[in-house]
């Protein structure tokens, strides 16, 4: 286990049922009021917001930070907020702080023990990467695009399920995340083959499992 840091020694914590990663963009409807006051906090002192999985029942909460990149009001006078954050450093709870309406907590940054990079196990999921995508339709064009150089930002082009999600964010190593992409790709490979790529479609086709 490794930790720095590099990270706000306090930040904002957001709960919900779901799993953010680096490099990862999602739509959030904000209309609690203590979410609403974290919202304003984080846009009054340019500070990140901590998203943390409420399901969570691992002895290690791992989040990710989440920035802010686009904000509008929602439709209404109600006050709520319609945002767009980015998934940017990933992160442990040392502990929580209460003394504001909304969660903060204690946090270290998140850092892998193995930061090499296997040129080849990332140029073959890239390979099973690119095939899934021509399989679901995509432009004939994406082969002159630069395929991504590391896994988290091949995970920000799939949709993952929030279990293969978990696996990515507490991997201290970037060979086990492309090992588990690598498997991942595989497997919606043998799906799409199996079902009707004409009838499935990138839009349409569920969440890639691990």
């Amino acid at each position: 286990m490794y930790f720095d840091n590099t990270m706000n020694d306090k930040i904002p914590i957001f709960p919900l049922p779901l799993v953010l990663l680096p490099g990862e963009k999602l739509p959030l409807h904000i209309f609690e009021a203590k979410y609403k006051k974290m919202i304003e906090y984080c846009l009054k002192h340019n500070q990140k917001f901590g998203i943390v999985n409420s399901r969570n029942n691992d002895t290690l909460s791992i989040g990710c930070t989440a920035e802010i990149t686009q904000i509008t009001a929602a439709e209404g006078d109600t006050g709520e907020y319609d945002i767009l954050v980015t998934g940017v450093e990933r992160f442990i709870v040392k502990s929580y702080n209460y003394s504001k309406d909304y969660k903060q907590a204690y946090v270290k940054t998140w850092q892998d023990i193995d930061d090499s990079i296997d040129e080849t196990l990332l140029q073959e999921t890239n390979v099973f990467l690119y095939e899934v995508l021509m399989k679901l339709g995509a432009s004939a064009k994406i082969s002159q695009i630069n395929m991504p150089n590391a896994a988290f930002e091949i995970a920000s082009m799939l949709d993952i399920d929030k279990r293969a999600k978990k696996m990515l964010l507490k991997s201290q190593s970037e060979k086990d995340r492309l090992i588990i992409l690598k498997r991942i790709l595989k497997k919606a490979i043998v799906k799409i083959d199996y079902d009707d790529p004409a009838k499935v479609g990138y839009h349409n086709y569920s969440q890639f499992e691990a």
